[in-house]
């Protein structure tokens, strides 16, 4: 591939990243640098790219403005909340009302007679292990998320503004 003799490329990747070479030879399944290192020619386009005028920094950042933009973060972060003044008035009650939240998920389960026919062919510990891992895998994080703001509205509803 005589088209890469002399072409500059960059690291991008590994060890080496943000170094500049040379391409001084290919021979087909190996290319090498000025630089005496080389590379597998079919690894190129996954640790290097071509220069198209000024090599990317890859330098690590000033540690002085590593820092000032850490304590903003943290200062902005350990900011308190500012509470409505309904969640303050929530919030100083000393007597409230303890209530069960109902969660309910959608999840398929097996027929009843496909667990029959299981249980008598294993052992019915490790079939309730697995239909419980089978269950268990149905319910994502959203799921659940999602179940518990459905039913807090739900409590609000019935407890609160029934009709």
């Amino acid at each position: 591939m005589d088209n890469l003799e002399k072409e500059q490329l960059q690291w991008i990747k590994g060890d080496k990243i943000g170094t500049v070479e040379v391409i001084s030879g290919n021979d087909g399944e190996w290319t090498t640098f000025e630089s005496g290192s080389r590379i597998a020619t079919s690894l190129i386009s996954e640790f290097l790219m071509p220069i198209d005028g000024e090599p990317l920094d890859f330098s690590p950042p000033n540690p002085a403005l590593t820092k000032a933009a850490e304590t903003y973060k943290e200062k902005v972060t350990t900011q308190p909340k500012v509470a409505s003044p309904i969640r303050t008035l929530f919030d100083k009650q000393k007597k409230n009302d303890s209530v069960k939240l109902n969660l309910t998920f959608p999840i398929d389960v097996p027929k009843k007679a496909i667990y029959e026919i299981i249980s008598t062919s294993f052992d019915l510990d490790e079939v309730n292990e697995e239909l419980e891992s089978y269950i268990k895998d149905q319910i994502s994080e959203d799921l659940v998320k999602d179940s518990l703001f459905e039913s807090i509205k739900q409590l609000i509803k019935s407890r609160y503004q029934a009709n």
